[in-house]
């Protein structure tokens, strides 16, 4: 799992640059990402490393001001991952208390039959 920045770089390049080479801008990057990040042109530099290193992402060529990159499968793999997380049901305290009122009442029912066939036998 990636941290909220690098995810969110992550994310950037493969909605805008694909799995095509492509020369970007660093500071168009900057502006796309949110504001909230604060990020600046060093730790942009720094994600792109990490993405590179972990094969998310193919560099052909890099200065101060542009990169060229492509997306791989693995960043693609990446973000479809995310959509098959399973989350929690959310189920209200009404109907968890009558699934367990339910769960006691059958077992005992059963515990009540059990023995009542057992004495008959």
């Amino acid at each position: 799992m990636l941290d909220r920045k690098t995810d969110a770089v992550l994310r950037l390049l493969i909605d805008s640059v694909g799995e095509n080479y492509k020369v970007v801008n660093k500071n168009q990057l900057l502006s796309e990402l949110p504001a909230r990040l604060r990020m600046d042109i060093s730790e942009l530099s720094r994600i792109l490393t990490f993405l590179k290193e972990n094969d998310y992402v193919d560099v052909k060529y890099q200065d101060k001001e542009e990169i060229c990159l492509a997306t791989t499968v693995k960043a693609e793999s990446y973000k479809e991952s995310d959509k098959n997380i399973v989350q929690k049901a959310n189920m209200p305290a009404k109907q968890i208390a009558l699934l367990i009122v339910g769960a006691f009442l059958a077992a005992f029912l059963g515990a009540l039959a059990a023995t009542l066939l057992g004495k008959l036998f």
